[in-house]
């Protein structure tokens, strides 16, 4: 069935901005102890706890009109909350704008667990097992219904092996150099971008998490500290997902 851009891509983009806030919801209570995913039913401010009204959560437009502060004890909302909506619509449109209706649901489920894993580790330098659970079901299903099984089931199961060994030898020399919740993430993307994209994907995000410290320690006056710790899944997600975009061009590098 044909499905308009017009159509289809504000469509995504509106479905973005209420799962870009489901994902901050997520971001907020996975790491807490006081809070679980479904506990409370309902969202509070994280300064006074005061439950929110409908009004003040709607996706993008709340935060707008209450100019970035809580409407209940005026203390000011993070703009971690509109970034993470606007982002997820984005990256919702993009993949409508992109694929065809099934690939684009897949992928879109995808970006979920990359903004959710890829928040959560930057700010607590862990990775959650929801969110490389979403990752892994968005790449299987993008994967699946591109044609790309069972090879990239096979690259996935080299991928993790490959990685685990990794993980296994870097902390012989170094303990936490690598977290086993990076070697994970890697896995599940590579159901969606074969050994060949998951090679590109660490090689990307790599060299983008080397020249973004090195540019802040440069703009902080820090010396460069080479044992400097950096959350990297971030990187892994924004390298994972730029490389599904443009695997057949990749692919098309090597073929002959």
């Amino acid at each position: 069935m044909w499905y308009p851009l017009a159509l289809i891509v504000p469509i995504f983009f509106i479905f973005g901005l209420v799962f870009g806030s489901f994902s901050n919801a997520l971001i907020y209570r996975i790491p807490s102890k006081e809070y679980t995913i479904f506990k409370p039913r309902r969202s509070i401010c994280p300064s006074c706890k005061h439950e929110l009204a409908w009004k003040d959560n709607i996706p993008l437009f709340s935060y707008l009109t209450l100019k970035g502060r809580c409407r209940y004890c005026g203390s000011k909302i993070s703009p971690r909350y509109p970034l993470v909506e606007l982002m997820t619509a984005s990256l919702y449109a993009l993949n409508a704008a992109l694929f065809p209706l099934s690939e684009a649901i897949s992928l879109s489920l995808m970006v979920t667990g990359l903004v959710v894993s890829a928040f959560i580790d930057l700010e607590h330098y862990m990775i959650p097992d929801s969110g490389v659970i979403l990752v892994g079901l968005g790449s299987f299903f993008w994967a699946f219904f591109r044609g790309r099984f069972p090879e990239n089931l096979i690259g996935a199961l080299i991928v993790t092996g490959a990685m685990v060994a990794f993980f296994l030898i870097a902390n012989q020399f170094r303990k936490d150099s690598f977290g086993f919740g990076d070697v994970e993430l890697l896995a599940v993307l590579s159901l969606a971008t074969g050994i060949l994209g998951s090679l590109y994907t660490i090689m990307i995000a790599a060299f983008v998490a080397l020249a973004s410290y090195a540019i802040a320690s440069a703009v902080k006056r820090r010396k460069f500290d080479r044992l400097a710790q950096l959350p990297f899944g971030p990187f892994i997600a924004s390298a994972g997902y730029l490389t599904v975009l443009v695997l057949d061009l990749i692919e098309g590098l090597y073929a002959f």
